[in-house]
């Protein structure tokens, strides 16, 4: 009897040590499947990372590409001023991402820049230089009485590891951001 009993004990911590290295494991699993399952394809998904600001992990969207076969970091969503609307930063990370995979796959996410709307600051995805800010192409609001070039300029930071100059290009006053050289110089992400 008490080798039965130890026997189911024993089985019992296994499916447990089991369980909780699966559960632990779940999200990286699901995160880096999303990045792996199309190799080919450039792929957005939300990933942690480590604010060392905070000494916390914080959401972050992060995008494959396969041309360099890593990871770049485009979006740390680490502000808490949307929350009061319940858009947390996990929610607007998960959100926002999903934007800029439709808006990839539509050929609308070439050049990133900023605008209003509804009074409000936006950035924006654009096809071309030269388009304008609307409910269509938005990819977030930006915190009321911040300034979206400097939010831009951040992305960029962010992007580039704070390492290099930002990639702009103006048309006109309208400042745009080429997602093609944040796919091409930004620094990989570590494993």
């Amino acid at each position: 009897m008490q080798k039965q009993s130890f026997i189911i004990s024993l089985g019992l911590t296994v499916v447990t040590s089991l369980t909780s290295l699966v559960v632990s494991l779940s999200p990286s699993f699901s995160q880096s499947n999303a990045a792996t399952s199309q190799p080919d394809k450039v792929t957005f998904f939300c990933q942690p990372m480590f604010d060392a600001a905070s000494g916390e992990r914080i959401p972050a969207t992060v995008a494959w590409i396969p041309e360099r076969k890593g990871h770049v970091r485009f979006i740390g969503w680490k502000s808490e001023y949307f929350n009061k609307s319940g858009w947390t930063p996990e929610k607007r990370c998960q959100e926002v991402t999903k934007k800029f995979q439709e808006f990839y796959a539509q050929g609308r996410l070439n050049y990133l820049s900023y605008g209003k709307r509804n009074g409000n600051p936006v950035i924006c995805a654009f096809a071309n230089q030269g388009e304008t800010c609307n409910e269509i192409n938005q990819l977030f609001t930006v915190k009321s009485g911040s300034d979206p070039r400097e939010v831009i300029q951040r992305i960029m930071d962010i992007a580039e590891g704070k390492s290099a100059e930002p990639i702009f290009q103006n048309s006109g006053d309208q400042l745009y951001i080429s997602v093609k050289e944040i796919f091409n110089n930004s620094p990989l992400l570590k494993n």
